[in-house]
């Protein structure tokens, strides 16, 4: 029988807030049953790319034999991972798009991402799901819990990456775990109990968005998941917002759990301490502070010259304005071939782009950073800085910008 194959990005690289060492991630949506089969096919035809090179410069092509199969190569200096009948991030690109859209602010919440997940991969060493450490899906609701509680004193993103540090550097994880709108008590568990801010409409995301993106997009993920699956309890609990049962802290090792912790208190301490400074050497701080980050990013613009010097093309400055409509209709056509109940049409002829709260008329513009930061105060006990003023240091905001811009598409 041949076997119908559509193939959707999700991740990332679709998100708009991939680094430039990050990866693309792929997944095959076939009819049930065919996955072992399909992906077999997938890597012959890919070993063959790579030994007769076809035009395409592909290498070091693998395949994970595990029970969920996954194809990896490296597509032109970029890695790629392809797995099959995988859904969920689908479900979750959708969501975090969503959220994206409706707290606005120029993209606050995508340039947080890109921000923190600059100083988690290249400053700190913590993120890696495959390493023992935070998974990109992990880091985003931690992110997201920031600015749903704090987002009245967020200027821009270094004020999210400093509030970020101080909230998690002396956060409790012996007795609370992270959801999106606010602390998981854990002696409760199994039984998820949620301790809401006192003031619950302080908070950013309205209760009436977060249940519509449930509804939407939490139904792949429960028509596959094991039933009587309960929260697993891990050194760093986080709640998967759109999945009650799901503990996106799993990947994290107690050994690495407390190599995050000193990590973020260390990064806290030094970002507290550039803040501090005098205005004129907050701009030579914050490069300090980034300084791997920034390497890497002077390295990658000589890579981007070179290719466009040899393959005559250049590379512009990203905008981060995403579209989750190809995951939308992964969504759908994982329900047609894998047989889930969802309310969408059974068939995946005339996809539609999604629900009508996703859509959005937003003008396309490059990145661009809205930094507060500059104007530092101290409170009683030296160290908790105010950084909700305007800046006032251009340079921090051109070399921010320019480090968030160099990345790959």
């Amino acid at each position: 029988m041949e076997a119908l194959i559509e193939v959707f990005p999700y991740g990332s690289v679709p998100l708009k807030t991939y680094l430039p060492d990050g990866d693309i991630d792929m997944s095959a949506i076939t009819h049930q049953n065919t996955e072992d089969a399909v992906a077999n096919n997938f890597y012959q035809i890919l070993k063959a790319y790579e030994q007769n090179n076809f035009g395409f410069l592909i290498t070091d092509v693998t395949m994970i034999d595990a029970q969920v199969k996954v194809v990896k190569c490296i597509l032109d200096h970029i890695p790629v991972d392809i797995s099959f009948n995988k859904v969920g991030g689908f479900s979750s690109l959708c969501f975090l798009e969503t959220v994206n859209k409706d707290i606005q602010k120029g993209h606050l919440f995508k340039q947080s991402i890109i921000l923190i997940k600059a100083w988690c991969y290249y400053e700190s060493r913590i993120l890696g799901a495959s390493y023992g450490l935070i998974s990109t899906y992990a880091l985003e609701t931690m992110i997201l819990h920031i600015i749903n509680l704090f987002h009245s004193h967020l200027r821009g993103p270094l004020s999210v990456l400093y509030t970020f540090l101080e909230y998690y550097s002396s956060f409790d994880w012996e007795r609370f775990g992270i959801s999106l709108d606010g602390l998981i008590i854990l002696e409760a568990l199994p039984d998820v109990v949620v301790q809401r801010p006192q003031i619950e409409d302080d908070m950013l995301l309205g209760e009436d968005l977060i249940q519509r993106c449930k509804n939407y997009f939490s139904i792949p993920i429960r028509a596959v998941r094991a039933e009587g699956g309960q929260f697993q309890l891990k050194p760093i609990n986080i709640l998967d917002p759109l999945n009650d049962e799901n503990n996106l802290g799993r990947s994290i090792s107690l050994g690495n759990f407390y190599r995050i912790k000193s990590a973020l208190s260390y990064g806290y301490k030094k970002l507290t301490e550039v803040l501090m400074l005098q205005e004129s050497c907050i701009s030579d701080g914050i490069k300090k502070f980034f300084v791997n980050t920034i390497n890497r990013r002077h390295a990658l613009e000589m890579e981007n010259r070179v290719a466009a010097c040899t393959r005559g093309r250049y590379y512009k400055v990203a905008n981060l304005h995403g579209n989750c409509t190809s995951s939308f209709e992964g969504m759908i056509y994982g329900q047609y071939f894998l047989n889930y109940t969802l309310p969408f049409p059974r068939r995946p002829q005339n996809v539609r782009p999604g629900p009508a709260f996703l859509e959005t008329n937003v003008e396309r513009n490059s990145i661009h950073l809205d930094i507060g930061g500059a104007a530092v105060e101290s409170n009683d006990d030296g160290n908790k800085i105010n950084i909700d003023k305007e800046a006032t240091s251009s340079e921090i905001e051109e070399e921010l910008t320019s480090m968030l811009s160099y990345i790959k598409g």
